[in-house]
């Protein structure tokens, strides 16, 4: 559990996943050069701020190619709620900034009928719906406790055409709580956020 690099792209609130990883007795760091990115054994990609200035972040640092290599080679890759969304190719959020890439899926701006029940942003604790697919991210979270926070006003359309583990959560319509790709994870929730379970996940990220 040593050497996840956290990727620097401004994102804000970045001091509770360092403390999630480290009362799971794993080492973090920031990331924020190409170099940096050599020396992880997984990837962490945060989960507060805007699509388009973390977008636009990743170039100006000159990351944002090598990190698409380097997860392509097979590190094992966490995006967290913006960090998820980034492994889409682009976002409502920012029509004008593309995201990573490694994701065929949509992440559209969450625009809720009933706005009076379903608030945007969605914050709050949210129930993750059954999946006929294992989750490798669920492994030892009773389905009792896999209720998790989210603070998010942009979503991950599922797709039944896209081969990957996807789990989803409601806010008036089915959108992506939980992805497995290969070496990819997203989550739209904060695990760093979500007490016990949250940290079994994070856990659960590290040991595959």
């Amino acid at each position: 559990m040593d050497n996840i690099a956290i990727i620097d792209y401004g994102s804000g609130n970045i001091s509770s996943l360092f403390s999630a990883f480290r009362s799971i007795g794993a080492q973090a760091y920031l990331a924020s050069t190409s170099e940096d990115l050599k020396k992880a054994n997984a990837f962490v990609l945060p989960g507060v701020g805007h699509f388009g200035y973390a977008s636009e972040n990743l170039k100006s640092k000159s990351i944002r190619e090598p990190l698409i290599e380097h997860i392509n080679n097979g590190i094992p890759t966490l995006g967290i709620c913006l960090g998820f969304q980034l492994l889409t190719k682009t976002s409502e959020e920012s029509k004008n900034s593309s995201g990573l890439g490694l994701l065929p899926l949509k992440t559209i701006h969450l625009k809720p009928k009933n706005s009076l029940k379903y608030k945007i942003p969605h914050i709050g604790w949210n129930y993750i719906q059954k999946t006929s697919l294992n989750s490798t991210l669920l492994e030892n979270i009773p389905s009792e406790r896999q209720i998790f926070y989210y603070s998010n006003s942009y979503g991950i359309l599922p797709s039944d055409e896209f081969p990957a583990m996807q789990a989803n959560y409601i806010h008036e319509m089915p959108l992506v709580a939980i992805l497995e790709y290969k070496n990819i994870y997203g989550v739209q929730f904060h695990p760093e956020k979500s007490r016990i379970q949250g940290l079994q996940l994070l856990k659960n990220f590290l040991q595959k």
